[in-house]
């Protein structure tokens, strides 16, 4: 693995316009939800743990990282299982304080009171990082595991995150450029932490069979162990790194993303994190003006629906039914709406947000 990094952190400031990004947006955000999950081929209850993270993350549609550790005892494969353990697994997982298979950190944050009581089993112990999987998502209790917590309820990061990949085929070279814009001030030094993940691979997992699909998998930390730390951290301070990776050819490049996340100095508190294709993908700032940065959760809704991704030049935001109908309008909004929706009929909906000459769509279900 190879690293290269700019010169300098950047200050953008008013004065100096030619400083600008490109890939990140400098509006205010809400933080996104990153389950870093602990699990392996031999956890017999590692499966359930995949579908609790694939219900929070359809549920909140761009708005969570899924990363999946294999670590501790179940990970260790026998004659013929595969191997998907990698040097940083074994690390972080004592970090969250791993006691049972799966757990998994939500952003790296201690959760108390409510995820300590049922129907959520406990952290392990109470004071690690790492959760039970009933904490992430229960079907029961679909919008008060911790994840949701985060989206619905974990205010906005001081930090965004814009990132760009470029693929080489015939060199298998993989260069990522990653823009951290400060919307707040931190008090502390961060980290930068860049993660490659594969998925679609098919092997065996206990509880899962001999052709399971395995998501998600942790390959490799570009940025190390615990991330590169980031010490200009102020309000309207745009940092800009680039990486390079040869990607191992095993590696089918089509199913693999890279992951960025930011925390604070101690490796805990993570702000927010965004997931792109390792393949020529990117969070160019032009996307925030397209549909497919919009996004309405949780879907299905009972009661609240939230509307994010809404473009700043927005002219009209409203939801509409089958026939087209306008049942809800919005005249006061900026980037992220909390509709309520309890008044209206089951049934199938649809966002519509003009911006432009753009129409913008989201459909949802209401329960």
């Amino acid at each position: 693995m190879k690293k290269f990094f700019t010169p300098t952190l950047i200050a953008l400031l008013a004065a100096l316009p030619t400083f600008a990004q490109t890939l990140v947006t400098t509006a205010v955000q809400p933080r996104n939800a990153v389950l870093e999950e602990f699990t392996g081929v031999n956890c017999v209850n590692c499966p359930d743990g995949h579908f609790r993270a694939n219900q929070l993350y359809n549920a909140f549609p761009g708005r969570v990282v899924l990363i999946n550790v294999h670590s501790g005892s179940f990970a260790n494969p026998s004659a013929g299982q595969p191997d998907f353990r990698t040097p940083w697994g074994n690390p972080i997982d004592a970090f969250a304080g791993v006691a049972a298979y799966p757990s998994g950190t939500m952003n790296r944050v201690v959760w108390s009171g409510a995820y300590n009581a049922p129907p959520y089993f406990p952290q392990n112990p109470p004071n690690n990082l790492a959760i039970r999987r009933p904490g992430w998502w229960d079907t029961a209790y679909p919008n008060q595991g911790a994840g949701a917590y985060i989206i619905l309820n974990g205010g906005n990061s001081p930090v965004n995150i814009g990132a760009a990949t470029s693929w080489n085929a015939t060199t298998r070279e993989l260069s990522v450029t990653v823009e951290l814009y400060y919307t707040a001030s931190e008090s502390q030094d961060n980290k930068l932490n860049v993660a490659f993940t594969e998925s679609g691979v098919i092997g065996y997992q206990s509880g899962g069979g001999a052709n399971y699909t395995h998501n998600h998998i942790l390959r490799n930390l570009l940025t190390g162990q615990w991330g590169e730390t980031i010490t200009t951290v102020s309000q309207g301070t745009l940092v800009t790194r680039t990486y390079s990776y040869t990607v191992p050819a095993n590696f089918n490049i089509d199913n693999c993303d890279i992951n960025v996340f930011v925390t604070q100095s101690d490796n805990k508190n993570t702000h927010t994190g965004i997931s792109i294709p390792a393949k020529n993908g990117t969070t160019g700032v032009a996307e925030a003006n397209s549909s497919s940065r919009l996004a309405v959760y949780p879907n299905p809704a009972s009661d609240d629906l939230y509307i994010s991704g809404i473009p700043a030049n927005a002219s009209q935001v409203k939801v509409v039914n089958v026939i087209g109908k306008t049942v809800l309008e919005f005249d006061n909004y900026e980037n992220q709406i909390k509709a309520d929706i309890s008044k209206l009929p089951a049934g199938v909906y649809f966002v519509n947000v003009t911006a432009g000459s753009k129409n913008m769509v989201k459909k949802f279900i209401k329960d």
